[in-house]
């Protein structure tokens, strides 16, 4: 059985150049968040077409003249490798690699809803907008990681 909606494995390993570096800058930044590169200066023209909030910023005089964008390009670094990773075929897929797929897909959503529920209920203010940042990520991140776990490293533990 072919699955169309999977990319040639030749992708995976853009997916893997783009992922780990974006994963281990993403943390740095997390961490440190006083970063200043990537500055670029808003056109007035553009300054309608970007949603800054009004009700933060409602004296036009304050409204941010400047934005960084690198964390912007680490989200998108970070989101295209893991849909690479996650979308792209192994060289031999075969119907126990299907099933390994679904399984890893099923639990990213449960997981994944689990933890929201929980945040949901444990978190709230400002920090909750964290969660939501960090939710973004978690189903691929669950995903991949559970996949290639059960793909790649847990045969290496089994005594068959």
């Amino acid at each position: 059985m072919t699955n169309k909606l999977l990319l040639h494995h030749r992708w995976k390993t853009l997916g893997w150049v783009l992922t780990l570096p974006s994963l281990i800058a993403g943390l740095i930044y997390w961490f440190k968040q006083d970063f200043e590169y990537l500055c670029v200066t808003i056109p007035d023209w553009a300054k309608h077409f970007l949603w800054i909030d009004d009700f933060v910023f409602s004296n036009p005089a304050n409204r941010p003249t400047t934005l960084c964008l690198l964390d912007e390009l680490i989200s998108i670094c970070l989101l295209a490798g893991l849909l690479l990773l996650a979308f792209t075929k192994e060289k031999l897929e075969d119907e126990w690699i299907q099933r390994v797929r679904l399984e890893s897909l099923q639990w990213a959503v449960i997981i994944n809803a689990l933890l929201l529920v929980l945040f949901i209920i444990f978190v709230h203010g400002s920090p909750f907008f964290t969660v939501m940042t960090f939710n973004m990520f978690t189903p691929l991140l669950i995903f991949v990681g559970r996949f290639y776990y059960i793909l790649r490293v847990k045969p290496l533990f089994s005594n068959n």
